[in-house]
């Protein structure tokens, strides 16, 4: 095979990895002997192309099932992804639709807040290439998870989303969750994370995964919940969380134990951001994805059809999140002081 041969194929090679064999991209670049950036712009090449096209066997009846959703639930967009045969198909169709939402909402000065987890780094990872968005921001939602692998720190999200915008990225060098009231305080009072939190607050998009508490919980698994904490919030009627901020199946914040004390914006915070794309598939996540839409936390949703099927199956919906909104409270310990 000649040079020109081989470097023409390159393209159709990645892609096969990619898409058919379901490589991640760094597994792709050491089987070729590139560099992550250079699958990237392969994969960009692929499709531009045409050598690779996607669809998604999107209906006519997936079109209605998300004007009923945005309806009930009040919101301004719903995407909904076809079920795939296994959850990471699942989650990297999920994570392609939700990179084309949030390439269509951000615009010049745009200062986006991102959470954290494996879906938000699949659309991450289906953000090819770069493109230019002027006096664009990106900044972490929530503290780093520091023994988390890859896919699970919302610094790692931002910094990807920087990269495709040719934006500025920030993080909160601090952990997500502290024990001790004085020490988280102290670290939100330097003025270096004070910066990042403003900037978060005063995001004009937010774009968050949510976690159902369960025992395959990252929150569980990464030991940011002990099991004495775990039971405070569930016996306070948590179902999952949304920036590591726990809620009630109405999508009301619960009380949390004294020995957590989170650094991030709080829920009223979030809710106060213009646009707020929450983005989630799978079978445990429904509970929790429905007490995001109940408690108003979300404009925009990307979710499987399974999960849609389930929202559009609650008789309450905006009903419920009217409620929720209005019942709202801020956030409080065990003790009752405000954070």
């Amino acid at each position: 095979m000649s040079e020109i041969d081989r470097i023409s194929n390159e393209p159709a090679r990645a892609a096969w990895l990619y898409y058919a064999e379901e490589l991640t991209q760094s597994q792709i670049a050491e089987k070729l002997g590139v560099s992550r950036s250079t699958v990237i712009r392969l994969l960009r090449r692929a499709k531009e192309s045409g050598l690779v096209q996607i669809t998604l066997g999107v209906s006519t009846q997936t079109f209605e099932a998300e004007r009923d959703i945005e309806a009930r639930y009040g919101l301004k967009r719903a995407r909904i992804v076809p079920g795939a045969e296994d959850e990471a198909m699942q989650r990297r169709w999920i994570g392609q639709i939700a990179a084309e939402t949030l390439t269509g909402m951000v615009h010049d000065g745009s200062i986006v807040a991102v959470s954290w987890g494996t879906t938000l780094q699949a659309m991450a990872d289906s953000l090819f290439g770069e493109t230019q968005v002027s006096n664009m921001q990106t900044v972490a939602l929530v503290g780093g998870l520091h023994n988390a692998s890859r896919g699970t720190n919302p610094s790692e999200v931002a910094e990807q989303l920087g990269q495709y915008f040719r934006a500025p990225a920030r993080a909160l060098y601090a952990p997500v969750y502290v024990k001790n009231e004085a020490t988280a305080a102290g670290l939100r009072s330097d003025p270096g994370l004070g910066e990042a939190l403003d900037l978060a607050r005063n995001a004009s998009l937010v774009v968050f995964g949510v976690g159902a508490l369960d025992d395959n919980a990252t929150m569980l698994k990464l030991g940011y919940l002990d099991p004495a904490e775990r039971a405070f919030i569930e016996r306070a009627g948590a179902v999952g969380d949304i920036g590591c901020r726990w809620i009630d199946a109405d999508g009301r914040p619960v009380p949390l134990p004294p020995t957590i004390h989170p650094i991030g914006i709080d829920l009223d915070e979030l809710r106060r951001i213009p646009e707020r794309l929450a983005v989630a598939s799978g079978a445990t996540k429904r509970e929790i994805v429905r007490a995001t839409l109940r408690g108003g936390y979300a404009t925009h949703l990307v979710t499987d059809e399974a999960c849609a099927a389930f929202l559009l199956a609650d008789k309450e919906g905006a009903a419920a999140s009217e409620s929720s909104r209005a019942a709202s409270v801020p956030e409080r310990r065990a003790g009752g002081r405000r954070r």
